[in-house]
């Protein structure tokens, strides 16, 4: 390996771990003891929004074209009879253990071996109200929290005679323009609920399966349960508001040029001498749900 490209994978290899540690921060406010690893994490005031009577897990497949790259997410559905909540499934999984494993709280140190053990969670969760017709979504660039509120999207389905089975369930196919995808969608009419993954809805089922024409994101439950649960969001003192165009338009730019991005920040690392460290141009995986920036 020569020594140009062996710097540039340093280069990438220290922005991923910014990336990756500051998203870690901002996920939980833990204790500002250093030493402190047996005193409780302080992990803030919650919000709670509804009860659940039904959950739904599903995995989120991801590619990137540019990166010529898949992911894998696992995201859940929390719904309840006035809103519902969309959102990273390892934090769910993170939350609830805490709940009920350690009702009189958790120590740092506890904190971080479970996030170890459960593995990495996003920032990235979405409230629907609907009493309000309204949702409401949050998300973490570069440590900084994000929320923006929009109405409920409304989709003009086209319904097909096309059916599959999908979690056990027999869903009918209906087809979708939504901001800059065609997105087919399968829904269970023998679970009623207008609902979906992420800001999807508006069908006379539960969508089950969601998938834009080019396959880049797929959206398939694996798993549909009953629950009784409260569920909600964690209230941030550092909750930058914005709108959803110019949230979209900043993550594009961040993940484009993550250098560009993080050196504008005073939390990006710099030399001894004030010059930003991470120089130069680096894509990271990225393709956006919604494409009209």
């Amino acid at each position: 390996m020569d020594a140009l490209n062996f710097l540039d994978m340093r280069i990438i290899n220290i922005i991923l771990f910014f990336i990756i540690f500051l998203e870690t921060l901002s996920a939980q406010s833990l204790s500002d003891n250093v030493a402190g690893g047996s005193r409780l994490a302080r992990l803030g005031k919650y919000q709670t929004v509804d009860k659940s009577f039904m959950e739904c897990v599903y995995e989120h497949c991801i590619y990137d074209p540019y990166c010529d790259e898949t992911r894998i997410e696992d995201e859940i559905l929390e719904i309840g009879r006035k809103a519902s909540r969309y959102g990273d499934y390892n934090n769910y999984l993170r939350d609830s253990i805490i709940k009920a494993d350690y009702p009189t709280g958790i120590t740092v140190d506890e904190f971080e071996k479970l996030g170890k053990k459960i593995g990495r969670s996003r920032l990235t969760e979405t409230i629907k109200n609907f009493d309000e017709g309204k949702l409401r979504h949050f998300e973490s660039i570069f440590g900084e929290t994000y929320a923006y509120d929009e109405e409920l999207p409304t989709f003009d389905w086209q319904f097909t005679d096309e059916t599959d089975e999908v979690c056990g369930h027999k869903c009918k196919k209906a087809t979708a323009e939504f901001r800059g995808r065609t997105w087919n969608a399968w829904y269970a009419e023998d679970i009623p609920i207008d609902n979906g993954p992420l800001k999807f809805g508006g069908l006379p089922g539960l969508i089950l399966k969601i998938e834009d024409s080019d396959k880049e994101h797929i959206f398939e439950a694996m798993q549909v349960r009953k629950s009784d649960n409260n569920f909600g969001y964690k209230i941030r003192s550092l909750l930058i508001p914005t709108d959803r165009k110019t949230f979209n338009k900043m993550l594009y730019e961040y993940k484009s040029n993550p250098s560009s991005f993080m050196n504008g920040s005073p939390l990006a690392p710099t030399k001894p001498d004030g010059s930003p460290l991470i120089t130069g141009k680096r894509r990271v995986f990225y393709n956006p749900v919604e494409k009209d920036l």
